[in-house]
């Protein structure tokens, strides 16, 4: 494993087109501010992939999400306060809890998304905190872990298993990024199994299938023999690139969210979010995200003051909503989130990141590691 500074790439984008296609009803590009689309202006049920397959083949209908067009987004708290909403104090108290054992990962398939393994469950009082739920896999070092704040209500979190189906193993990409949509849910290939998580909600479902829930990290680690066999570029490339993340598989792509289908996407975990970040339909690529990876271990983050946007900082000991980072060091992603769903880690092959020298600016945070 090789050993890389801590950094903070401040690389993000927001540059928004205004293409759509004649003759069909398509949501408005309403509600702008400085380029970024915060209105809830889109209906998945109909404009989704399945109907209107070419709206979100054209980028000009969103964010610029092209990592190769990337420029430099910089915090204004006056444009951008939305962006500065939601942050919580930690309390890293698990007042006994464990991360249980995965011992009946289910299997897949070619298309069983929604066939998980036994639950395990966590009966919270509310006093209780979400801190220390989370599960090791069995699949060598694979464990997700999830660290919050207090509960405020009795809750019954549940955690379920399931390997990567077919498509999932190995994605589907033309050579210079493109997705070849032959199989939606596979378009980058998975690097860890899938943990669906339930019961943490506080607002009732919306009408795209997320849940809302109070502000947790969630950190998963993979082994190294799994990133592998996707053929992606060194972790620390793929990271300040963009291209490997904690993953939500966002289930409403194809006009319905009570199923998961080929239609459905895996994108970033930080796009379910329901504050700071915008409600609209960049929730289909897994670039439309705001800011961008904090290099360093998700501990690294917690006890510094850097944000995943340039220009906005938080609190030694605070979790903002919509941070994000990974560690090529310790094989770990992690986001912070606020929804229910279902999370892997996901690399892009990154002959989509490296084509024509994509070159990042930085902040270094720590210096190498001794």
């Amino acid at each position: 494993m090789k050993i890389y500074p801590i950094i903070l790439f401040t690389v993000a984008t927001f540059s928004l087109l205004s293409d759509v296609y004649a003759g069909v009803v398509l949501p408005e590009q309403a509600n702008q501010i400085a380029g970024i689309r915060t209105g809830a202006d889109f209906d998945w049920s109909s404009t989704n992939i399945v109907n209107n397959k070419a709206y979100f083949e054209s980028e000009s209908n969103f964010f610029d999400s092209d990592t190769l067009k990337r420029n430099d987004y910089v915090y204004d708290s006056t444009n951008h306060g939305f962006l500065n909403a939601k942050k919580l104090v930690l309390n890293f108290d698990k007042k006994g809890k464990t991360r249980r054992q995965v011992t009946n990962m289910a299997n897949a398939g070619i298309a069983l998304y929604n066939q998980f393994g036994s639950t395990h469950n966590y009966s919270l009082n509310a006093a209780d905190t979400v801190t220390g739920m989370g599960a090791d896999t069995g699949n060598g070092n694979e464990k997700f872990e999830i660290f919050g704040g207090s509960t405020g209500s009795n809750m019954e979190v549940s955690l379920q298993f399931r390997g990567k189906s077919d498509s999932e193993k190995n994605g589907s990409h033309d050579f210079y990024g493109g997705h070849s949509d032959n199989t939606v849910i596979g378009h980058s290939p998975l690097v860890s199994n899938v943990v669906r998580l339930h019961g943490m909600g506080i607002q009732a479902a919306t009408s795209d299938g997320r849940v809302k829930t109070n502000p947790f990290a969630l950190e998963a680690t993979y082994t190294q023999e799994d990133y592998d066999a996707t053929y992606s570029q060194d972790e620390y490339i793929e990271l300040i690139n963009g291209c490997l993340f904690l993953g939500w598989l966002n289930p409403a792509l194809d006009g319905d969210p009570t199923t998961i289908t080929g239609a459905d996407r895996w994108v970033h975990a930080v796009q379910g979010n329901y504050d700071n970040m915008p409600d609209n339909a960049n929730r289909h690529d897994e670039h439309g995200v705001i800011g961008s990876a904090i290099i360093g271990s998700l501990q690294n983050y917690i006890d510094g003051t850097a944000t995943s946007i340039q220009g906005l900082t938080k609190a030694a000991g605070e979790i903002r909503v919509g941070d994000h980072g990974g560690d090529p060091n310790g094989n770990t992603v992690w986001a912070v989130i606020d929804h229910n769903s279902d999370f892997a880690v996901i690399p892009e092959p990154s002959t989509y990141a490296l084509i024509g020298g994509v070159i990042c600016l930085a902040t270094v945070l720590l210096r190498r590691r001794k």
